[in-house]
């Protein structure tokens, strides 16, 4: 895209679609613009590649159970307590939750956390993580579970972010 508002500088973008964007000044020549994209494509092949290896590792089942693992370290030793039996032995993105974030159904040891979380920042998946975890400890949403809850230093943010999202997402379906 040639842009008579640009001097100098030539820069890439990489879109969704897998295609790059070359923004160029509209003088530049067609050998400018050759030794420009032979510079900037590995760049772009590099940040494309890292991005999708983040966007795998984030998607993995294997991911919240480290998350787990470190909010129970971090924030509930009242869990490292516990039986096997009666730990989560089952954490998993699950791609038929619409309505809630997470569940917990201490009964059977397993989590599932909504696939619509994918790809929010890690503070915010932390976040419906630990309030699954607490469930273990306390099954209702009373004051006791609420004070184990708010042990998240990011709770009040994680939250607005998810606010954020039920909102955006109840303006598309209107």
């Amino acid at each position: 895209m040639r842009s008579t508002r640009r001097t100098r500088t030539i820069t890439a973008q990489n879109n969704s679609d897998g295609s790059v964007r070359l923004l160029v000044p509209a003088r530049a020549s067609q050998a400018e613009i050759n030794d420009a994209l032979a510079s900037l494509l590995p760049r772009l092949e590099r940040q494309r590649t890292q991005r999708t290896a983040a966007r795998e590792r984030f998607a993995s089942d294997e991911y919240l159970v480290q998350r787990a693992e470190f909010l129970m370290n971090t924030y509930l030793p009242e869990l490292l307590e516990l039986s096997e039996e009666e730990r989560p032995v089952s954490i998993r993105w699950v791609s038929n939750q619409r309505t809630r974030w997470g569940s917990a159904t201490p009964a059977v040891g397993r989590i599932r956390i909504s696939d619509q979380l994918q790809g929010a920042p890690e503070y915010v998946v932390d976040s419906v993580l630990h309030h699954e975890l607490c469930h273990f400890i306390e099954m209702n949403h009373n004051q006791r579970f609420r004070a184990l809850e708010k042990r998240f230093p990011e709770y009040d943010k994680a939250q607005a972010f998810l606010g954020g999202m039920t909102f955006a997402a109840s303006r598309i379906t209107d």
